[in-house]
């Protein structure tokens, strides 16, 4: 049976997609991007047509200042038809000029214009943004003479440091058009730094590791420093210990709860990125997918029973592993009066 014919079958737990965009669309309002792209991210993972959260998901990462993921979902929705095609034109062609990739508004325009289908109320705007966009195009534009190691500005590096969850994730994101040169001592402060949160220090270590950084880093994460050689880090334990950990969990629930299956297989996979690069202890994927599956059940009312002997698990590692979980949900999905 493929993926999306098992999706097919799974019964999801009564107005669970409506509660998820819902809890999406009240975060998006209160500014909680973090909380809301987690909610429009599951939502989309059970239900990948749903229009509302996968506009969601572009807005969201338009707040976070992520124009490049933005970019990616509008683009899909277009390629998908999911939507309103001109509403979602016109932020794609908003996102195009952000990023100052005049020539793909030119040729979607043209494209678009060709077809002589534009309503009647955005003609004039998408004709003013093709105008514009040929001059762009045809207009010369110079680098600026900014040093190649130009310090990024103050109010950034605060934001970072300082800001909600949200703040932070849009600084980092604006931080990675620097110079690693420029930015790796303010990344050096944040990985140190016990207050700040375990998943954001995951993303910067991945974009140093992407810039192509070869430093040693001291990282504080759950009450424990140790250091991080950048050049050596690797996500493929991550993902091996992962999948043996879903495959423990599909045994007995892709039959009976495939739903239930679903969630935790986000649930884990937020854990794991927030723990990187440490690995989960103890090594025992048994341990691992037996925590899961009660704390999934606490999660929705129920009572956990006697999940641990499904497994062969040792209660002790379960119950080790189930605190550690929570302490991690509290961080990962933040409450509704925000991150603290």
């Amino acid at each position: 049976m493929t993926n999306e014919e098992n999706r097919d079958n799974v019964v999801l737990f009564p107005g669970l997609i409506s509660r998820l965009v819902e809890r999406g669309m009240q975060a998006l309002k209160e500014k909680r991007y973090y909380d809301a792209l987690s909610c429009f991210q599951q939502t989309t993972d059970l239900e990948p047509g749903h229009p509302q959260a996968r506009y969601g998901m572009v807005i969201t990462n338009i707040e976070l200042n992520r124009m490049e993921q933005a970019e990616s979902h509008c683009r899909s929705m277009l390629d998908e038809g999911v939507g309103d095609y001109y509403e979602i034109l016109q932020v794609y062609i908003s996102i195009l000029v952000q990023l100052g990739d005049y020539e793909e508004v030119v040729h979607m325009l043209e494209s678009v214009m060709e077809e002589d289908r534009l309503p009647s109320d955005k003609a004039e705007h998408f004709y003013q943004l093709l105008s514009f966009a040929r001059q762009m195009t045809e207009t010369p534009i110079h680098k600026s003479q900014e040093t190649e190691f130009e310090l990024p500005r103050g109010e950034l590096v605060e934001q970072l440091e300082k800001g909600t969850v949200d703040q932070q994730l849009g600084a980092i994101q604006q931080l990675s058009r620097y110079d690693v040169k420029a930015v790796k001592e303010t990344y050096r402060q944040f990985l140190a730094d016990p207050g700040q949160n375990p998943v954001l220090k995951s993303y910067i270590l991945q974009l140093l590791k992407e810039l192509d950084c070869t430093e040693t880093f001291s990282v504080h994460k759950f009450g424990e420093t140790y250091e991080v050689d950048i050049s050596s880090l690797e996500a493929v334990f991550h993902e091996q210990f992962g999948k043996a950990v879903i495959s423990e969990l599909e045994q007995e629930l892709d039959q009976e709860n495939p739903s239930m299956l679903d969630m935790i297989g986000q649930m884990w996979w937020h854990f794991l990125f927030a723990l990187y690069p440490k690995s989960p202890r103890p090594i025992d994927a048994p341990v691992w997918a037996a925590a899961l599956h009660a704390t999934a059940r606490r999660m929705f009312g129920e009572d956990p029973g006697e999940v641990t002997a499904l497994y062969g698990a040792r209660k002790a590692d379960v119950e080790q592993a189930e605190e550690l979980l929570r302490e991690l949900e509290s961080i990962v999905l933040p409450s509704e009066e925000g991150p603290t």
